[in-house]
Protein backbone atom coordinates (compact mmCIF):
# COMPACT_ATOMS: atom_id res chain seq x y z
CA UNK A 1 0.00 0.00 0.00
CA UNK A 2 1.39 3.39 -0.95
CA UNK A 3 1.65 5.70 2.02
CA UNK A 4 3.25 8.92 3.10
CA UNK A 5 6.52 8.31 4.91
CA UNK A 6 7.15 9.47 8.45
CA UNK A 7 9.51 12.44 8.69
CA UNK A 8 12.22 11.16 11.03
CA UNK A 9 13.36 14.67 11.96
CA UNK A 10 9.82 15.74 12.82
CA UNK A 11 9.25 12.47 14.68
CA UNK A 12 12.34 12.98 16.83
CA UNK A 13 11.27 16.54 17.60
CA UNK A 14 7.94 15.27 18.84
CA UNK A 15 9.61 12.57 20.94
CA UNK A 16 11.84 15.18 22.57
CA UNK A 17 8.92 17.50 23.24
CA UNK A 18 6.62 14.85 24.71
CA UNK A 19 9.41 13.39 26.85
CA UNK A 20 9.60 16.62 28.84
CA UNK A 21 6.13 18.11 28.37
CA UNK A 22 3.66 15.23 28.17
CA UNK A 23 1.79 16.14 31.37
CA UNK A 24 1.48 19.85 30.64
CA UNK A 25 -1.83 21.22 29.38
CA UNK A 26 -3.37 18.72 26.92
CA UNK A 27 -0.05 17.33 25.67
CA UNK A 28 -0.75 13.80 26.93
CA UNK A 29 -3.83 13.61 24.71
CA UNK A 30 -1.88 15.02 21.76
CA UNK A 31 0.91 12.50 22.34
CA UNK A 32 -1.53 9.58 22.33
CA UNK A 33 -3.17 10.90 19.16
CA UNK A 34 0.23 11.21 17.51
CA UNK A 35 1.16 7.62 18.33
CA UNK A 36 -2.19 6.44 17.04
CA UNK A 37 -1.15 7.93 13.69
CA UNK A 38 2.09 5.95 13.93
CA UNK A 39 0.00 2.83 14.55
CA UNK A 40 -2.09 3.49 11.43
CA UNK A 41 1.08 4.06 9.40
CA UNK A 42 2.63 0.79 10.56
CA UNK A 43 -0.49 -1.33 10.17
CA UNK A 44 -1.42 -0.22 6.66
CA UNK A 45 1.55 -2.13 5.31
CA UNK A 46 -0.40 -5.26 6.28
CA UNK A 47 -4.12 -4.43 6.39
CA UNK A 48 -6.51 -1.97 4.79
CA UNK A 49 -8.01 -0.32 7.86
CA UNK A 50 -11.08 1.34 6.37
CA UNK A 51 -14.31 0.24 8.10
CA UNK A 52 -12.66 -2.55 10.06
CA UNK A 53 -13.88 -3.80 13.44
CA UNK A 54 -11.25 -3.07 16.09
CA UNK A 55 -10.76 -3.63 19.81
CA UNK A 56 -8.10 -1.83 21.83
CA UNK A 57 -7.25 -4.05 24.81
CA UNK A 58 -6.23 -1.89 27.75
CA UNK A 59 -6.83 1.23 25.69
CA UNK A 60 -7.01 3.66 28.60
CA UNK A 61 -9.00 6.75 27.69
CA UNK A 62 -9.71 5.58 24.15
CA UNK A 63 -7.58 7.96 22.08
CA UNK A 64 -6.56 5.20 19.67
CA UNK A 65 -10.18 4.14 19.15
CA UNK A 66 -11.23 7.72 18.58
CA UNK A 67 -8.52 8.34 16.02
CA UNK A 68 -9.10 5.07 14.12
CA UNK A 69 -12.79 5.91 13.91
CA UNK A 70 -12.08 9.45 12.76
CA UNK A 71 -9.33 8.65 10.28
CA UNK A 72 -10.46 5.25 8.91
CA UNK A 73 -14.14 4.94 9.93
CA UNK A 74 -13.36 1.85 12.00
CA UNK A 75 -15.94 0.37 14.36
CA UNK A 76 -13.81 0.63 17.49
CA UNK A 77 -14.27 -0.71 21.01
CA UNK A 78 -12.07 0.36 23.89
CA UNK A 79 -11.61 -2.34 26.56
CA UNK A 80 -10.13 -1.23 29.86
CA UNK A 81 -10.35 -2.50 33.48
CA UNK A 82 -10.89 1.03 34.81
CA UNK A 83 -12.78 2.95 32.13
CA UNK A 84 -14.34 5.58 34.36
CA UNK A 85 -11.56 6.82 36.61
CA UNK A 86 -12.33 10.40 37.41
CA UNK A 87 -9.18 12.37 36.68
CA UNK A 88 -8.02 14.36 33.68
CA UNK A 89 -5.50 11.80 32.45
CA UNK A 90 -7.64 8.66 32.67
CA UNK A 91 -11.31 9.54 32.18
CA UNK A 92 -12.65 7.89 29.03
CA UNK A 93 -13.11 10.06 25.95
CA UNK A 94 -14.58 7.29 23.74
CA UNK A 95 -18.24 6.38 24.03
CA UNK A 96 -17.76 2.70 23.12
CA UNK A 97 -15.60 1.98 26.16
CA UNK A 98 -16.38 -1.07 28.27
CA UNK A 99 -14.93 -2.64 31.39
CA UNK A 100 -12.91 -5.81 30.83
CA UNK A 101 -9.60 -7.59 31.19
CA UNK A 102 -7.10 -8.89 28.65
CA UNK A 103 -7.25 -12.45 29.96
CA UNK A 104 -11.06 -12.56 29.76
CA UNK A 105 -12.15 -10.50 26.75
CA UNK A 106 -15.97 -10.33 26.80
CA UNK A 107 -16.53 -11.07 23.09
CA UNK A 108 -16.98 -14.14 20.96
CA UNK A 109 -14.51 -15.93 18.73
CA UNK A 110 -13.30 -14.31 15.49
CA UNK A 111 -15.02 -10.97 16.06
CA UNK A 112 -12.30 -8.43 15.23
CA UNK A 113 -10.28 -7.57 12.15
CA UNK A 114 -7.71 -5.85 14.34
CA UNK A 115 -6.78 -6.28 18.00
CA UNK A 116 -4.52 -3.66 19.61
CA UNK A 117 -2.67 -4.08 22.89
CA UNK A 118 -0.17 -1.30 23.34
CA UNK A 119 1.91 -0.89 26.51
CA UNK A 120 -0.33 -3.19 28.53
CA UNK A 121 1.31 -6.61 28.96
CA UNK A 122 4.00 -5.29 31.30
CA UNK A 123 1.18 -4.39 33.72
CA UNK A 124 -0.29 -7.90 33.65
CA UNK A 125 1.07 -10.57 36.05
CA UNK A 126 3.38 -12.98 34.24
CA UNK A 127 1.09 -15.94 34.90
CA UNK A 128 -1.71 -14.12 33.02
CA UNK A 129 0.30 -12.75 30.10
CA UNK A 130 0.04 -15.92 28.03
CA UNK A 131 -3.69 -16.21 28.79
CA UNK A 132 -4.10 -12.62 27.59
CA UNK A 133 -2.42 -13.30 24.26
CA UNK A 134 -4.50 -16.46 23.85
CA UNK A 135 -7.63 -14.37 24.35
CA UNK A 136 -6.47 -11.85 21.75
CA UNK A 137 -5.92 -14.74 19.34
CA UNK A 138 -9.39 -16.10 20.07
CA UNK A 139 -11.23 -12.86 19.25
CA UNK A 140 -9.14 -12.06 16.15
CA UNK A 141 -10.71 -13.08 12.84
CA UNK A 142 -8.86 -15.57 10.64
CA UNK A 143 -6.63 -13.40 8.47
CA UNK A 144 -6.89 -10.59 11.00
CA UNK A 145 -4.06 -8.68 12.66
CA UNK A 146 -3.01 -8.29 16.26
CA UNK A 147 -0.70 -5.38 17.13
CA UNK A 148 1.08 -5.70 20.48
CA UNK A 149 3.65 -3.26 21.86
CA UNK A 150 5.89 -4.01 24.83
CA UNK A 151 8.89 -2.38 26.49
CA UNK A 152 11.49 -5.19 26.66
CA UNK A 153 12.38 -5.63 30.33
CA UNK A 154 16.11 -4.97 30.02
CA UNK A 155 15.70 -1.64 28.26
CA UNK A 156 16.44 1.24 30.69
CA UNK A 157 13.04 2.83 29.98
CA UNK A 158 10.95 -0.28 30.66
CA UNK A 159 10.60 0.34 34.38
CA UNK A 160 8.24 3.32 34.20
CA UNK A 161 8.68 5.28 37.47
CA UNK A 162 11.31 2.75 38.63
CA UNK A 163 13.53 3.10 35.56
CA UNK A 164 16.39 2.35 35.09
CA UNK A 165 16.60 0.32 38.30
CA UNK A 166 13.63 -2.02 37.70
CA UNK A 167 15.93 -4.94 36.79
CA UNK A 168 17.02 -5.08 40.44
CA UNK A 169 14.95 -6.53 43.32
CA UNK A 170 12.06 -4.18 44.12
CA UNK A 171 13.37 -2.83 47.42
CA UNK A 172 16.70 -1.91 45.85
CA UNK A 173 15.05 -0.42 42.76
CA UNK A 174 12.75 1.68 44.95
CA UNK A 175 15.61 2.84 47.18
CA UNK A 176 17.79 3.91 44.24
CA UNK A 177 14.95 5.67 42.44
CA UNK A 178 13.90 7.61 45.53
CA UNK A 179 17.46 8.47 46.52
CA UNK A 180 18.70 9.60 43.10
CA UNK A 181 15.57 11.03 41.49
CA UNK A 182 13.75 12.09 44.67
CA UNK A 183 10.58 10.31 43.52
CA UNK A 184 8.25 8.81 46.10
CA UNK A 185 7.27 5.25 45.15
CA UNK A 186 3.99 4.31 46.85
CA UNK A 187 4.35 0.54 46.59
CA UNK A 188 6.13 -2.26 48.40
CA UNK A 189 6.44 -4.82 45.58
CA UNK A 190 6.36 -5.15 41.80
CA UNK A 191 2.88 -6.66 42.17
CA UNK A 192 1.59 -3.62 44.05
CA UNK A 193 3.38 -1.35 41.58
CA UNK A 194 1.71 -3.28 38.73
CA UNK A 195 4.92 -3.82 36.78
CA UNK A 196 5.90 -7.26 35.49
CA UNK A 197 8.72 -8.66 33.42
CA UNK A 198 8.22 -9.27 29.72
CA UNK A 199 11.00 -9.72 27.18
CA UNK A 200 11.25 -9.81 23.41
CA UNK A 201 12.06 -13.53 23.55
CA UNK A 202 9.10 -14.30 25.82
CA UNK A 203 6.75 -12.29 23.62
CA UNK A 204 7.79 -14.27 20.53
CA UNK A 205 7.29 -17.54 22.42
CA UNK A 206 3.83 -16.60 23.70
CA UNK A 207 2.66 -15.32 20.32
CA UNK A 208 3.80 -18.50 18.59
CA UNK A 209 2.22 -20.78 21.19
CA UNK A 210 -1.10 -18.96 20.82
CA UNK A 211 -1.16 -19.65 17.07
CA UNK A 212 -0.19 -16.21 15.77
CA UNK A 213 2.40 -15.82 13.05
CA UNK A 214 4.85 -12.96 13.67
CA UNK A 215 5.04 -11.05 10.39
CA UNK A 216 7.02 -7.99 11.51
CA UNK A 217 8.60 -6.23 14.47
CA UNK A 218 8.98 -2.46 14.69
CA UNK A 219 10.94 0.04 16.77
CA UNK A 220 7.98 2.27 17.55
CA UNK A 221 9.90 5.14 19.11
CA UNK A 222 13.22 5.54 17.33
CA UNK A 223 12.25 3.88 14.01
CA UNK A 224 15.45 1.82 13.88
CA UNK A 225 13.59 -1.34 12.96
CA UNK A 226 16.74 -3.30 12.12
CA UNK A 227 17.58 -3.38 15.83
CA UNK A 228 14.56 -5.62 16.44
CA UNK A 229 16.26 -8.28 14.29
CA UNK A 230 19.41 -8.51 16.42
CA UNK A 231 19.28 -10.86 19.44
CA UNK A 232 20.35 -9.36 22.78
CA UNK A 233 20.49 -5.86 21.25
CA UNK A 234 16.71 -5.87 20.77
CA UNK A 235 16.25 -6.73 24.45
CA UNK A 236 18.30 -3.72 25.56
CA UNK A 237 18.36 -0.99 22.91
CA UNK A 238 14.72 -0.74 21.80
CA UNK A 239 12.43 1.00 24.33
CA UNK A 240 9.19 -0.07 22.64
CA UNK A 241 8.84 -3.00 20.24
CA UNK A 242 5.66 -3.50 18.25
CA UNK A 243 4.80 -7.01 17.08
CA UNK A 244 2.55 -7.34 14.06
CA UNK A 245 0.87 -10.74 14.30
CA UNK A 246 -1.52 -12.49 11.94
CA UNK A 247 -4.05 -15.23 12.70
CA UNK A 248 -3.59 -17.76 9.92
CA UNK A 249 -6.24 -20.28 10.93
CA UNK A 250 -8.50 -21.50 13.75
Amino acid sequence: MKKKKISIINHYRKLWFYTFNRYKRNNYLLMREYFSKILIYELEEFILLWNKKVIDVGGGRGEFCKNLNKKRKCDTINLDPNPNQMNSNSKSIWSKTICGYADAIPFGNNEFDLVICRGVLEHIPMEKQEDSINEMYRVTKVGGICYITIPPWYNPHAGHQLKPFHIFPFKLAKYLREMIFKNKINASSFEEFKLFKITFKKMIEMASLSGFKVVATKDTHFRMHFLTKIPIIREIMVPAVSFILIKMSE
